[in-house]
């Protein structure tokens, strides 16, 4: 297996919209939409990981800014806690093939993409449901910030947070 940086001009870019839409049940054309337009928010990091010439994993994130939709949601919502989404890293997506899971690479490409940010802070957004992912990122240091957050749809998700510097 190899880590390498994930481009929407790569050529595994379409395969990462494939194992995104296996994953979550999305329109990959919707999906194709959405994550060009992430890769061009300010500091778009990503990477992959590769074996056999597949995607087994992935994750991206960017500097969440006002003006964005999801750092605007979170905003709104996370107040008067805002000092999270100020100075603040975005972890966007992460996703595992689920014949590749329990291998490490979810671990892997969290640590790759968070080891050089600049930002104060990070957040993510999970299922309140997704007990295996909540416990996943609270062994790496993510705490929960808050509860009840309903970003247009309508399932219920929690917000976490890391102090990256």
């Amino acid at each position: 297996m190899k880590i390498v940086q994930f481009k929407v001009e790569g050529p595994y870019f379409y395969k990462t919209i494939e194992l995104y839409g296996f994953l979550f049940g999305t329109d990959p054309i919707a999906m194709e939409k959405q994550f060009q337009l992430h890769s061009q928010y300010p500091n778009f990091e990503g990477y992959l990981m590769i074996k056999d010439n597949q995607v087994a994993g992935y994750i991206y994130g960017y500097t969440s800014v006002r003006g964005q939709y999801y750092h605007d949601l979170l905003a709104n919502h996370l107040h008067p806690y805002t000092g999270w989404v100020k100075d603040c890293m975005e972890l966007a997506e992460l996703g595992v093939h689920p014949q590749y899971r329990r291998q490490g690479i979810a671990k892997q490409l969290i640590h790759t993409l968070c080891q050089n940010r600049r930002e104060k802070t990070a957040v993510l957004t999970a299922r309140k449901n997704n007990s295996n992912a909540i416990s996943f990122y609270q062994k790496r240091g993510w705490v929960i910030i808050r509860e009840g957050f309903y970003p247009n749809v309508p399932h219920e998700f929690i917000i976490m947070g890391k102090v990256l510097r």
